[in-house]
């Protein structure tokens, strides 16, 4: 910046058989900082860039120019970081927009304008300056840039550039309107846009309403900040980015944001999922606690080894009358069951898990208070990756009552 505050840096454009009003008028209606030379025909641009003396960040081709994207990839194998606008008749114009399109060289480098569009010739070549500046063109360590140190430097600003439109992650920058000014290949496909498109355009028209106030907010305190937000390409569902954005100040000494994209569409669904499977899981679990409850069903689990239980569910204590904490100890479930039945029912599980069999069977417990009830348990037999049994899963259900029914029966006939 000089001392009057006004940017010392100088742009150069180079019109190639382009007529002298037109080229007048671009002059006349630029910045001070914009320099306009003209050129006679395409030679003379082509012998300038072999030479390495095309002193220019932006190229305009008039419409008469013989094949205008063949001149532009010429120029951008030379020297990728000069931008070009072509000049074109109207039925043309879309022609030279495809070939653009799949052209491997061109990229956003080139921007294609009809001839019933100059009045917006001034508004394309400023997007032009822009890009030709972000991608490190006015690279000059002197005045000319033609010593040692001059070279070195544009090679490593080159490198960088390369680096940084290479980049896997999204970046670009905004001036301190919020205004793109710079976008990578990444951001461009994050965004689903081209960077000639968006020079110049809000950052927030890319977000739902409801995130652009809190994107505001952020962009308005001038201070890191990670966090997710929802882009809205045109006609595809909102993806998911998460973005850090930070005090970014440009070479021409303006204030404004460096903000870094990371798509983490993927991320969010995959979390979006868990939770609803967490949630839906959670659900099953209350319906069973339910269903538990209606059918008198007691969840429980053992260890295969010393027959100790290490797991019982809450109605176990309602229907024997014995807390949980004691149904823990050793040798507990022996105990419970009727003396009548415990060989039997012991030797039915141990037999049956020794051939890791699930199974079921009936037996009678004696309960807290002395009464008798009858208990259908139904065992699975879990076992470790050398097939060996490990533990014992199982439900005990009350059929008491079941089984007082069917005695009721049995004596009235």
């Amino acid at each position: 910046m000089s001392e009057n505050g006004e940017n010392p840096l100088r742009s150069r454009v180079t019109f190639v058989e382009v007529d002298a009003a037109t080229v007048d008028a671009a002059a006349s209606q630029s910045a001070p900082r914009l320099e306009v030379t003209g050129l006679d025909s395409v030679e003379q641009l082509l012998t300038a860039s072999s030479l390495g003396t095309l002193d220019c960040e932006v190229v305009v081709l008039g419409a008469a120019t013989k094949d205008p994207v063949r001149v532009a990839q010429h120029i951008q194998k030379l020297d990728k970081n000069i931008q070009l606008v072509i000049l074109a008749a109207d039925d043309t114009a879309d022609d030279y927009r495809r070939q653009i399109e799949f052209s491997p060289f061109l990229g956003d480098a080139v921007t294609v304008l009809s001839i019933d569009q100059l009045d917006e010739l001034k508004k394309h070549v400023g997007r032009a300056v822009k890009r030709a500046h972000r991608r490190c063109s006015y690279s000059r360590s002197g005045e000319d840039g033609s010593g040692q140190g001059g070279r070195v430097y544009r090679e490593a600003n080159l490198y960088l550039g390369n680096v940084l439109e290479h980049a896997p992650i999204g970046m670009l920058t905004l001036d301190s309107a919020g205004r793109i000014q710079m976008l990578n290949r990444r951001g461009s496909e994050i965004l689903d846009v081209r960077e000639r498109d968006v020079l110049d355009t809000p950052f927030e028209s890319f977000f739902l309403p409801v995130d652009r106030i809190r994107l505001n907010r952020v962009l308005s305190d001038y201070d890191a900040y990670v966090g997710h937000f929802r882009i809205s390409p045109y006609g595809e569902e909102p993806r998911y980015v998460e973005m850090t954005a930070s005090d970014y100040v440009s070479r021409s000494g303006q204030p404004g944001h460096m903000v870094i994209l990371h798509d983490v569409t993927d991320r969010v669904a995959a979390e979006q999922a868990r939770v609803r499977a967490a949630a839906a899981l959670q659900a099953s679990e209350d319906r069973f606690l339910e269903l538990a409850e209606v059918l008198r069903l007691i969840p429980w689990e053992a260890d295969v080894a010393s027959g100790r239980i290490t797991y019982v569910g809450e109605l176990a204590e309602h229907i024997t009358g014995y807390p949980c904490e004691q149904w823990y100890t050793d040798g507990f479930w022996q105990q419970l069951v009727h003396p009548d039945d415990r060989e039997k029912a012991s030797r039915q599980r141990r037999n049956n898990h020794r051939r890791l069999q699930n199974f079921d069977y009936q037996y009678r417990i004696v309960t807290a208070d002395g009464k008798t009830r009858w208990i259908h348990d139904i065992v699975n037999v879990v076992r470790d990756n050398h097939a060996k049994p490990v533990k014992l899963r199982g439900f005990m259900v009350d059929v008491t009552e079941s089984h007082q029914y069917t005695g009721k029966a049995a004596s009235q006939r």
